[in-house]
């Protein structure tokens, strides 16, 4: 997503795009979180992966598969934790800001290709 952002080369994009759905798991996930849907959304914002395609058929229907009941995706914090915690509302307490952003890439990669 960076690369397609910074201006990188087309070529270089492909590549790496290339290396990324080599990557996918066969239930259509990534290797580096399990809920995250990260990758997907970088493969469709670098204009790599269309909503048509094969692979993300798969990523989306894997995430549609580990989506919770309340909508969002569950991810553990690795962070240590430094801060002060507080309620925002968003589920899972003490694990509620990565679950919010990989709520959010999650359905940004589900809205398709051409974000």
């Amino acid at each position: 997503m960076g690369m397609a952002w910074a201006g990188s080369s087309a070529d270089r994009v492909k590549r790496v795009a290339a290396e990324l759905l080599r990557a996918q798991r066969a239930d259509g996930g990534w290797a580096q979180r399990a809920s995250l849907g990260v990758v997907l959304r970088a493969l469709c914002e670098s204009w790599q992966l269309k909503a048509g395609d094969a692979a993300y058929r798969k990523g989306a229907d894997y995430l549609l598969r580990t989506q919770l009941e309340d909508g969002s995706w569950y991810v553990r914090s690795r962070a240590m934790k430094l801060q002060p915690y507080f309620q925002s509302g968003f589920p899972h307490d003490h694990d509620q800001w990565i679950s919010y952003s990989a709520t959010a890439d999650a359905v940004t990669a589900l809205a398709g290709d051409g974000m």
